[in-house]
């Protein structure tokens, strides 16, 4: 496993329905679920991309300040920022 050094940017919460999440750029995700969650990120009505998440999984996802993100199922969801 590596190491990070995340700078968190705001607190954690449950994403199932569509947000920019305050405009993030960065978002760590963790699939506490017991099973693999579809996530969604879209700009307007066009997706832009997914992803699946298998349980107990990190993901991080770069996206557009006015992109939402949406999972399938409710998961844990932060903005933040790599740092040194």
């Amino acid at each position: 496993m590596s190491e990070r050094i995340l700078k968190l940017l705001s607190t954690e919460a449950a994403l199932s329905t569509a947000t920019t999440l305050s405009g993030a750029q960065l978002v760590r995700i963790y699939n506490d679920t017991a099973g693999a969650v579809l996530i969604t990120v879209k700009l307007d009505d066009t997706t832009t991309g997914t992803c699946t998440v298998k349980a107990g999984d990190t993901v991080f996802i770069r996206k557009q300040v006015a992109e939402t993100i949406a999972a399938a199922s409710a998961v844990k969801a932060v903005s933040v920022a790599f740092g040194d």
